[in-house]
C-alpha cells in the first residue's frame, strides 16, 4: 500500500470513529436529561427519599463521566488525525530493524558523522527513539532523539534508509 493512500485511510477511520463517539455523546445527554428529569420527579431531599436521591446522584454522576470519556477519546482521534496530515512533510523512511524514523533529522546527524568511526544504536521508547552513537576509536558517546509519532504498519511502502552506518543498527526495546 502507497504511503498517501494508507494516511487517507487512516484519517478515514478516525472520522469514522469520532462520528460514533459524537452519536454515543447525543444519546448519554438525552440519557442524563432523563436521569436529572427522574431526580427533580422524586422532590426535594428529605429523610424519606434520601436514598432515591443518592441513587439518582450516582446515576448522574456515571452518565456524565461517560460523557466526559466519549469526548477526550474524540478529541484523541483528532489529535491523530493532525498527526497522520503532518506525517507528509516528515518524509519517514524505515530503517533495516523497521523502525520509522524522520528522515531529515538522521540526515542532520549522518553530515556530523562523515568520515568518522562510529556505530549506531537506537532504543526505543514510547515517546520516540533514542539514537545513541559512539566514536569506536575514542570512545566518545553522543544521542539524540526522533519522532515514533504513529505505528506505520510494515504493509506502508516506505524507502529504506541505506546511508552511512544507521542501517547496521539495532533496536532494543
Amino acid at each position: 500500500m502507497k504511503f498517501n493512500e494508507w494516511i487517507a485511510q487512516e484519517v478515514k477511520r478516525c472520522e469514522f470513529e469520532i462520528g460514533v463517539y459524537k452519536k454515543a455523546v447525543d444519546e448519554k445527554q438525552l440519557e442524563l436529561k432523563e436521569a436529572q428529569q427522574q431526580k427533580r420527579e422524586i422532590g426535594r431531599k428529605d429523610i424519606m427519599n434520601s436514598k432515591l436521591h443518592d441513587k439518582a446522584d450516582a446515576s448522574i454522576f456515571s452518565i456524565k463521566a461517560s460523557i466526559e470519556d466519549l469526548k477526550s477519546k474524540i478529541s484523541v482521534r483528532k489529535s491523530k488525525i493532525t498527526e497522520y496530515k503532518s506525517l507528509n512533510k516528515m518524509k519517514p523512511v524505515r530503517l533495516k530493524t523497521g523502525a520509522v524514523v524522520n528522515s531529515k533529522i538522521v540526515d542532520e546527524m549522518i553530515k556530523k558523522l562523515t568520515g568518522k568511526y562510529w556505530s549506531i544504536e537506537f532504543t526505543q521508547y514510547q515517546d520516540g527513539l533514542q539514537i545513541a552513537y559512539i566514536n569506536t576509536r575514542t570512545g566518545s558517546k553522543g544521542s539524540f532523539k526522533v519522532y515514533l509519532m504513529v505505528v506505520i504498519s510494515d504493509a506502508v511502502e516506505l524507502p529504506l534508509f541505506e546511508k552511512g552506518e544507521v542501517k547496521e543498527c539495532s533496536i532494543h526495546s
